[in-house]
């Protein structure tokens, strides 16, 4: 637990670093893993637009309907139901949305990716991806941190 006193950090959580929680076959399972335990320990805030409510479940669905699938249904459901059961604060603005236009034409990436980068912005804090393609595109800007080096 946080000592009275001590700043717990806050980040803008990504979709692609909860699937991660669930989905173990993945790269970058162990840091995304230590960022749930920091999260349940109550040593780091998260926060996501409310697109993650979805982002995540469709990621699980769509490997338990992959042949062979990557998780068994009955696993996804209630990996899904965990999700969601953490209460990972979520923000759905306007003004939100129409940043994030700005941002995906400005990045040349998704309207989906730069709704986590517009709240980041909105926010001043960090938002941390696992999602390389989108890393890849923003990661010259000061609040976007990889995965693997956040500590």
């Amino acid at each position: 637990m946080v000592s009275q006193g001590q700043a717990v950090d806050t980040l803008v959580l990504d979709a692609s670093v909860a699937v991660k929680w669930v989905l173990t076959d993945e790269d970058h399972v162990e840091e995304s893993t230590n960022i749930l335990d920091k999260f349940t320990n109550g040593d780091l805030n998260l926060i996501a637009p409310t697109q993650i409510r979805y982002e995540v479940p469709n990621a699980i669905t769509v490997a338990s309907r992959r042949q062979p699938p990557r998780i068994n249904p009955a696993d996804a459901k209630l990996a899904i139901e965990y999700f969601l059961s953490l209460g990972i604060q979520t923000v759905d603005s306007d003004d939100m949305i129409t940043l994030a236009f700005d941002l995906s034409r400005q990045h040349g990436c998704a309207l989906y990716d730069a709704l986590y980068l517009a709240l980041s912005q909105q926010l001043g804090i960090p938002v941390l991806t696992a999602d390389d393609a989108f890393y890849q595109k923003v990661k010259q800007l000061p609040n976007v941190i990889w995965v693997a080096d956040y500590q």
